[in-house]
């Protein structure tokens, strides 16, 4: 699951050299490819998430993550620092960059944290159940409000995913 949340999080970046390389013979699909994939990963993924019963789970530690995001933001600054058109070699040294970072977000576990689900409202935390067992949590709403138990989805074994229309439920009952 990592390595298919790891295209799904850097698809962007991968998206704009591809685009950045169209010029180049047939060079854009070295990043057009994985950007799809991507794509279709984020697809899936919130397929899978719509169609998962959510269950009620109820938190003793939430933590925020958004410091990871840094890691990604960086990435997605590549295609606009290496200029890709210059030459062939510049098109593998960034090719070669990004692999190297997708690849260390990857070993450390840090893809769970995507930047494009920010621009969707959500925002991802490091959270422990009261049974001691601890998740990403992918959350619509402040867990510093929460009370009792909320419903998730899950997305994998390690990530739950509050629904908006599961937040928006709660909310509706407990205000």
């Amino acid at each position: 699951m990592r390595v298919e949340l790891g295209l799904f999080a850097f698809s962007p970046a991968m998206g704009l050299l591809a685009y950045r390389t169209r010029d180049e013979s047939w060079w854009w699909v070295l990043f057009a490819f994985p950007a799809a994939i991507g794509c279709v990963v984020a697809v899936g993924a919130w397929v899978v998430v719509q169609r998962a019963e959510a269950e009620p789970v109820e938190f003793a530690d939430v933590d925020d993550a958004g410091g990871d995001i840094l890691g990604h933001i960086g990435s997605y600054l590549l295609p606009v620092v290496v200029d890709v058109s210059k030459a062939t070699e510049e098109i593998v040294i960034a090719a070669l960059a990004l692999g190297f970072i997708v690849q260390i977000h990857i070993a450390t576990g840090r893809v769970h944290v995507n930047p494009l689900l920010y621009l969707l409202g959500y925002r991802t935390y490091r959270a422990t159940t009261a049974t001691g067992v601890t998740y990403y949590l992918i959350a619509c709403s402040d867990p510093a409000t929460w009370s009792g138990s909320r419903l998730c989805a899950p997305l994998g074994s390690s990530i739950l995913i509050e629904r908006r229309r599961d937040a928006r439920e709660s909310a509706a009952l407990t205000g």
